[in-house]
C-alpha cells in the first residue's frame, strides 16, 4: 500500500468516526448528575454537521496535504469529544463549572477553526460532484423533447379539430332526432296501454263465449229435467221468455266484450302508426333534400298524426280535417311542446 493510499484510508476512518458520533452521548446524565454536560451537545452537533457535509467518496480527489489536514482536524475534534466523555467531577480544576465552561468554549472555537480548513475542501468536493457539461446536455435534451412533444400536441389538436366539428354536428343531429323521439314516446305509451286493455277484453270475450255455449247446451236439454219440463201452455211460454231473456243478456255481454276488444285493438294500431310516422319523419325529410318535398312529407305526416281517428265504437266518430288545414295549424302548435296522443 502506498503512502497516499494509507493517508486516504486513515482520513476516511477519522472522518467517518466524527460523522457517526452521537452528540447526545456527551450529556452523561447518569454519571455526572447535576453536572451533566447539556451545554456541550449543541456545539458538538454543529461540528458533526459541518464534517457531514464532506462525503467520504470525495476524499479520493484531494492530495496528501489536504487529506492530512482533514485527518488531523478530525482527530482533534474527536479527542475533544473524548475529553467530554471522560470528564471527572472530582478532578475538575479549579472548579467543576469553570472546567465545563472551558470545554464548551473550546468546542465553539473549534467550529470556526474547522470551518476555515474545511470550507474550501467542501466547496471543491461539491463542484467536483456536479458535471455541468452533463447538466447542460440534459437540459438541451429536455428542451428539445419538450419542443417535439409540443409540436406533436399541436398536430394532434389540428387533426382532431375536424373530428370535433363533425362530432358536434352529429350530436346536434342526434339531439334533434332525440327530441322527435321523445314526442313519439307519447304515442308509444298510449299504444301499449291500449294493447294491455285489448288483451284483457279478449279474455273476457272468450270466457263469455264459452259461457254462452254452455248455457245453450243446458237450455237445449233442459226439457228432460222434470223440474224444468213445462206441463201447460203457460209454463211453456214462461220458460221460453226466460231463456230468451238470459240468452239475450249473455249475447249482449259477448257483443260488448268483443266491441271493447276491437276498439282497444284499433286504437293500439292507430297510435302505433302515429308513433312510426313521427319516428321516421326526420329520416324522410333528410332524404328528400327539397323544400317542396319536405312540405309534402310534413303534410302527410301531420295528417297521419293529428287527424282524428275512429274510436272503434262508431263508424264516423269525430270531425275529419283535411290535410291542408292541419298543415296550416302546424306553426301555431309548434311551440306547445309536441303532440299528445289521442
Amino acid at each position: 500500500m502506498s503512502v497516499t493510499d494509507e493517508i486516504l484510508l486513515e482520513t476516511k476512518d477519522a472522518l467517518e468516526r466524527v460523522q457517526s458520533f452521537d452528540a447526545t452521548n456527551l450529556v452523561r446524565q447518569d454519571v455526572l448528575g447535576k453536572y451533566a454536560f447539556n451545554a456541550a451537545v449543541e456545539p458538538a452537533r454543529k461540528l458533526i454537521q459541518l464534517f457531514s457535509t464532506l462525503s467520504l467518496s470525495s476524499l479520493s480527489y484531494f492530495p496528501d496535504q489536504q487529506l492530512t489536514a482533514v485527518k488531523d482536524l478530525c482527530n482533534s475534534v474527536f479527542n475533544l469529544f473524548k475529553s467530554v466523555e471522560e470528564f471527572d467531577v472530582e478532578n475538575a480544576q479549579p472548579s467543576v463549572k469553570e472546567a465545563q465552561d472551558a470545554i464548551v468554549k473550546n468546542l465553539d472555537a473549534n467550529f470556526q477553526h474547522a470551518f476555515n480548513i474545511l470550507s474550501p475542501i467542501i466547496a471543491f468536493a461539491a463542484a467536483r460532484s456536479q458535471d455541468f457539461t452533463a447538466l447542460e446536455r440534459d437540459a438541451r435534451a429536455a428542451t428539445q423533447a419538450a419542443q417535439d412533444q409540443a409540436a406533436k400536441i399541436i398536430e394532434t389538436l389540428s387533426g382532431q379539430n375536424e373530428v370535433a366539428s363533425r362530432i358536434i354536428q352529429e350530436v346536434r343531429a342526434a339531439a334533434a332526432e332525440q327530441g322527435v323521439g321523445n314526442q313519439a314516446l307519447h304515442f308509444k305509451t298510449e299504444a301499449d296501454k291500449h294493447g294491455v286493455e285489448a288483451g284483457k277484453w279478449l279474455k273476457y270475450t272468450v270466457r263469455t263465449s264459452i259461457g254462452l255455449g254452455i248455457y245453450s247446451l243446458i237450455t237445449l236439454f233442459s226439457h228432460n229435467i222434470d223440474a224444468l219440463s213445462p206441463s201447460s201452455y203457460f209454463e211453456t211460454v214462461q220458460i221460453l221468455v226466460s231463456k230468451a231473456l238470459v240468452f239475450s243478456v249473455i249475447a249482449f255481454m259477448l257483443f260488448l266484450c268483443s266491441r271493447n276488444f276491437m276498439s282497444h285493438r284499433h286504437n293500439e294500431v292507430v297510435n302505433r302508426h302515429r308513433q312510426n310516422a313521427l319516428a321516421t319523419f326526420t329520416a324522410l325529410v333528410e332524404a328528400a333534400n327539397d323544400p317542396a318535398s319536405s312540405d309534402i312529407i310534413l303534410n302527410h305526416a301531420s295528417a297521419c298524426i293529428f287527424a282524428p281517428q275512429d274510436t272503434g265504437y262508431a263508424k264516423q266518430d269525430g270531425l275529419k280535417l283535411d290535410q291542408q288545414s292541419i298543415l296550416q295549424m302546424m306553426p301555431r302548435v309548434s311551440g306547445s311542446g309536441g303532440a299528445q296522443p289521442a
